[in-house]
């Protein structure tokens, strides 16, 4: 019994043969049509101003990041940085708030400023004089200093007073331990009291220190990285932007070089031709009556 071999769907051969005949036909529009495309895309990134970036790491709160953003902070600022010509206080404010990018950490605390300017020595500048404005706008002044100083005061003069009687209690109790005898109920009322005087003196230290870092506000020692001199520009990019022009313009240019075959194929055929005119009609019809509404 003789084996038969299925015939190959001529179809298929004339459709991929059709393809290749028209990519053929159109190489040169194909090829040449994106690399100018990416050419002039590359060109005009370079011409395009660039964006450089500086950046600061502080160890504050999160409020912080809050208090950069008003005008307490930004005016001073901008003031430091000097106004451009034409331009108001006002102007300037919003300028160089869109300039700005904050982000705090959760669990470290790490606040990171991030400032944008035209040149690298411009956005160094920037985030300089927003610092030095944060951390004299983080400074309490007026009423706010003087409770805080009167506060200092008197939490040192209760550790002063804790310590004395600390030092009055505690040769008492060492002559009481030196005796190698139990404690009466005199003595351990006695080191009950010291031990409260210690907790008294350590709560009065910490207090102390969290009131006098209020008043110092943000200092050199929170800050974790100054700003930087950026090297490189963050934006345009400019690799980015030619290769997705080149490519979204051979897409483009592939899908219209197929449309414009399909509709050349079309009209050889008298029954695709039949209905490409359908089509012009319905569209001819609908415009018309578009027009004449408007009118």
């Amino acid at each position: 019994m003789e084996s038969t071999q299925q015939p190959a769907n001529p179809d298929a051969e004339i459709s991929l043969l059709d393809l290749l005949v028209t990519l053929a036909e159109n190489a040169k529009l194909l090829i040449l049509g994106p690399l100018t495309v990416g050419l002039v895309a590359l060109a005009i990134a370079f011409a395009w101003p660039q964006t450089f970036e500086s950046v600061a790491i502080l160890q504050a709160e999160p409020a912080t990041a809050s208090l950069i953003t008003t005008a307490a902070v930004l005016d001073p600022a901008v003031a430091s940085l000097g106004l451009e010509p034409g331009q108001s206080v006002e102007d300037t404010r919003k300028a160089l708030l869109g300039r700005i990018k904050t982000a705090s950490g959760r669990t470290d605390k790490l606040l990171t400023i991030t400032v944008a300017g035209a040149t690298p020595q411009q956005a160094q500048a920037a985030a300089t004089a927003l610092l030095a404005a944060v951390k004299a706008q983080s400074r309490p002044t007026g009423g706010s200093k003087l409770r805080l100083e009167t506060q200092l005061v008197d939490t040192k003069i209760r550790q002063e007073k804790a310590i004395k009687a600390g030092d009055i209690l505690l040769p008492v109790i060492e002559s009481i331990n030196g005796r190698q005898v139990l404690p009466d109920a005199r003595g351990a009322e006695l080191v009950k009291s010291y031990t409260e005087l210690l907790n008294t003196v350590s709560a009065a230290q910490s207090q102390a220190l969290v009131i006098q870092a209020q008043l110092d506000g943000l200092t050199d020692s929170q800050l974790v990285q100054a700003p930087t001199l950026p090297e490189k520009a963050v934006s345009p990019k400019k690799g980015m932007i030619a290769v997705g022009a080149t490519l979204a313009t051979g897409f483009l240019l592939l899908l219209f070089v197929f449309i414009r075959n399909g509709l050349r194929s079309s009209a050889a055929d008298p029954i695709s031709a039949a209905k490409l005119e359908r089509i012009r009609r319905a569209l001819s019809v609908r415009t018309n009556a578009t027009a004449k509404t408007q009118l």
